[in-house]
């Protein structure tokens, strides 16, 4: 998408510093001005489609949505949320939407995804690599129509065949353009969080061990997590390939192990063999983690030993001053929601998952 950063000196001097940090930040294909020294044929002949700015004034928000430029705000929520396409404000406390509160402060997080949602929609490498075929994502998070028409044009350019998109429940429009636009519901996303704090030590039952797993447990634990994951959206969306689905969890836990995908894989053990997992991705500087996968071979589910597990994981993080961890799944997966529940952890979002076949 080609980018245009448009700076209104008159706006809220914290905003326009958050606007400057994206600037410099920004690698694709980015320009800058000001907001006197646009006009409609200045966007019109430097074919801008995504422009960002700290406000404009609202008549600038309609001339925009009619030349179908996606308009990306960052500042006051309440303020431009009827007139951009999206919204990016750190100050806001409201909880129920994306891109608010202190996590998405430009100027203090450097990890944030500023440039996936400004490039509306990315191609997913790896996934298109083991599927076969390309992949994407609607990194936007928002769907607007400015939004929509943009995206269409991407994918015909790059010729996807699937494009996955993950919705917040309570974004109503967005859910009812996707939705129009053939986007086909697959899954509930639930994420839950939980502080790390002090006294997580759990004593284990006789003849079971923990510790990180090693590349020897590989076998085994892709063995275990090969029908662990029949709750999951690529089982529920019949256009995947059954065995395929169950190789790319193999693969997860596999990449998991060696530090490729997440930072790390622990094990419980019984007679030195691997008997469930937990990956974990960690995230600096901001002192978190986050669960990928998480499973227990079938013959010793129902013991307490998931439990077990976790307050092993917790023990561990704190160790790392870790102070806070999360994980998702599915909206079908009861005796993880269970699970996570009993272990202390919160309820943090629920998103739904869309897929569009082409």
């Amino acid at each position: 998408m080609k980018k245009l950063f448009v700076f209104q000196t008159s706006g809220n001097g914290d905003y326009m510093q958050e606007l400057l940090h994206a600037f410099k930040n920004c690698k694709n294909n980015c320009s800058k001005t000001h907001l006197d020294k646009i006009s409609a044929d200045y966007l019109i002949k430097n074919s801008i489609e995504v422009l960002i700015s700290n406000g404009l004034p609202k008549e600038w928000y309609f001339i925009l949505k009619g030349l179908n430029i996606v308009t990306i705000t960052i500042g006051e929520l309440d303020k431009y949320y009827d007139f951009a396409d999206i919204v990016i404000d750190y100050k806001s406390k409201d909880n129920y939407r994306y891109f608010t509160g202190p996590d998405y402060s430009i100027c203090n997080n450097p990890g944030i995804e500023f440039e996936e949602i400004t490039d509306l929609i990315t191609k997913m490498d790896w996934d298109s690599d083991f599927w076969g075929f390309p992949v994407a994502y609607l990194s936007s998070r928002y769907l607007t129509e400015n939004i929509m028409h943009r995206i269409e044009k991407a994918i015909k350019k790059e010729s996807f065949r699937l494009v996955e998109y993950l919705c917040n429940c309570h974004d109503n429009r967005s859910v009812e353009i996707a939705e129009k636009n053939e986007f086909h519901f697959t899954d509930i996303r639930l994420s839950f969080e939980k502080k790390i704090e002090e006294g997580f030590e759990y004593n284990l039952p006789g003849g079971i061990t923990f510790s990180e797993a090693k590349e020897k447990d590989i076998p085994m634990l892709k063995e275990i997590s090969k029908d662990l994951y029949q709750d999951s959206r690529y089982f529920f969306d019949e256009n995947f390939n059954r065995n395929k689905v169950q190789r790319f969890y193999q693969l997860w836990i596999k990449r998991a192990v060696l530090g490729k995908y997440d930072d790390v894989c622990f094990c419980l053990y019984e007679k030195g063999l691997p008997l469930g997992f937990c990956s974990i991705k960690y995230n600096f500087p901001s002192k978190t983690a986050s669960i990928g996968l998480f499973g227990l071979a079938r013959k010793y589910q129902g013991r307490g030993l998931g439990k077990a597990l976790l307050f092993m994981v917790f023990a561990e993080l704190r160790k790392k001053k870790i102070i806070r961890i999360d994980v998702v799944t599915q909206g079908r997966n009861y005796a993880a929601q269970r699970l996570y529940q009993k272990a202390g952890f919160l309820t943090k979002a629920t998103e739904l998952w869309y897929h569009k076949w082409l």
